[in-house]
């Protein structure tokens, strides 16, 4: 009989809910996955008893209540839900607990993307003690939206605990309240797309070869929803781009679009304006031609742009005046007019100046300090006659006077009699004997030194005994400075210096 009360006291509440669901499922969008619709609910609370008989006859005032929920979305606000609760009643005469187990419909709409408002009403089976009886609760709040799925905020609720139908007093249902806070948690919803285009750029992903990339401005014709290329980014498409992976930079090829000038001898004077395309300025640009050294036309350490002298080298003497240029000298014997004491005669220096520059045994011109009588020798032999210490002493002579004469060469020449090896080695011993005799008379080493050449430059043929001798001849040769040397018609030096030995 009590339980045919009980089911008779829920009726009406079960069959509402019933009734509704039927009406709203067949309705039920499909959108949703399962797990989509369902939610995980929790909620706690405080509050006070309501009713009479149990606040002031049990003692029951103050309540703390706890409920979890498991609810399922029928469609857009409205769900089903199954709920567990607990309501303790803390009392000095013994403490009192109920327990429910519910089922109930939720309506909670969206308030724009700030949350959720919900009322729910759910009614089941309460169990107070030993007894079992009908529960009724329903709730009213506002859950704020902490995330996509996770809903937070204040709830208040009403519960009912309905008396045993063999209960005296009328008024002995048990009616309380709470207020706490309300979670939820639920899957987020899928995000409904139509047609991807990720970059948009009115290209659809399905066909954009570039799908995270926007076309932009100026797409590439040949490749569907991509930018045209430009990877160097000089501002020259690819396409069109003849050094893609090169920026044309400050100075670009006109010829060659996208591409940099070309400095082909990395010297910062790009090719179109550089007259020397290969070659390096170096330390000494030339101004009047860019991206070129400048040149020494008469290789005398003057470069032309200073040299006032282009095709004359400045010689032993520069003029402090005209750089690049020698002091004048009519007679070319490397005596400067202003020194020379026969200006217009060729001679040789002379520490003596009455005599520098004066004709004697030698003379310095051509390049050359030329003797003007030979050296002899022992035939066959390297040992220098005493016959030809005067002339040799006019060359230590000349060597002195003009110390601007840092080093000679002394060439040591044969004829053509005997065997080549032999001539060569001949020439060689005598040119250094004459290189030692000047040295143990006061030229230092450094300023001299010893080639034989044998028979390898004559200067007349060697069909006469007269050309033999002539060709039998030891030679001195400016080397530092370099001298302009003249030569003859057949290319050999001119000047005489013939041994006088054979």
């Amino acid at each position: 009989m009590l339980a045919s009360h009980r089911r008779a006291r829920c009726a009406p509440v079960v069959a509402a809910a019933a009734s509704l669901a039927l009406l709203i499922l067949p309705r039920a969008g499909l959108a949703q996955t399962f797990g989509e619709r369902l939610v995980v609910r929790g909620e706690v609370g405080a509050g006070t008893m309501l009713s009479t008989y149990q606040r002031d006859s049990l003692r029951y005032d103050l309540n703390v209540q706890g409920s979890g929920r498991l609810g399922f979305t029928l469609f857009g606000p409205v769900a089903l839900q199954a709920s567990f609760s607990s309501w303790w009643f803390p009392s000095e005469s013994g403490d009192g607990q109920q327990y429910s187990v519910t089922g109930g419909l939720r309506i909670e709409p969206m308030l724009g993307s700030a949350g959720r408002l919900f009322v729910d009403v759910n009614a089941g089976l309460g169990i107070s003690g030993e007894r079992s009886r009908v529960a009724l609760d329903t709730g009213l709040g506002f859950e704020l939206a902490i995330s996509r799925a996770v809903g937070l905020g204040p709830v208040i609720r009403y519960g009912h605990l309905f008396a045993d139908s063999g209960a005296q007093d009328h008024d002995s249902d048990a009616q309380y309240w709470s207020a706490g806070l309300s979670l939820s948690a639920r899957m987020p919803p899928a995000v409904a797309h139509g047609p991807l285009d990720a970059d948009r750029d009115g290209f659809l992903d399905a066909v954009d070869e570039c799908p995270d990339e926007p076309a932009g401005a100026t797409p590439d014709a040949q490749h569907r929803g991509c930018p045209t290329r430009d990877r160097d980014g000089d501002g020259v498409t690819d396409a069109g781009d003849l050094c893609p992976d090169a920026p044309a930079g400050d100075h670009p090829d006109p010829t060659r679009a996208g591409c940099p000038a070309a400095d082909t001898d990395g010297d910062g004077v790009f090719d179109p304006q550089d007259l020397c395309v290969t070659t390096p300025p170096g330390d000494h640009p030339d101004p009047e031609r860019a991206g070129c050294p400048d040149g020494d036309d008469d290789a005398d350490g003057v470069f032309n742009h200073a040299d006032q002298c282009r095709g004359e080298a400045q010689g032993l003497h520069p003029d402090a005046a005209r750089p690049g240029c020698p002091l004048p000298d009519r007679d070319h014997d490397t005596v400067p007019d202003p020194t020379d004491a026969c200006p217009d005669v060729v001679g040789a220096p002379n520490i003596e100046a009455r005599r520098n520059g004066c004709p004697g045994l030698v003379e310095v011109r051509n390049g050359m300090i030329v003797i003007l009588q030979p050296v002899f020798f022992a035939t066959n032999r390297d040992r220098i006659l005493p016959t030809s210490f005067r002339v040799l002493s006019a060359v230590v002579a000349a060597l002195r006077a003009q110390p601007e004469i840092r080093r000679i060469a002394v060439e040591g020449h044969t004829d053509n009699v005997g065997r080549d090896e032999a001539n060569l080695a001949l020439s060689q011993r005598r040119a250094q004997a004459v290189a030692t005799w000047l040295t143990q008379h006061g030229i230092e080493a450094a300023r001299v030194e010893a080639r034989g050449l044998g028979a390898s430059r004559p200067i007349v043929p060697n069909d006469s005994a007269s050309g033999r001798a002539a060709n039998r001849r030891v030679e001195f040769h400016i080397l530092d400075p370099r001298q302009s040397t003249a030569l003859d018609a057949n290319g050999r030096t001119a000047g005489p210096g013939a041994t006088g030995a054979p």
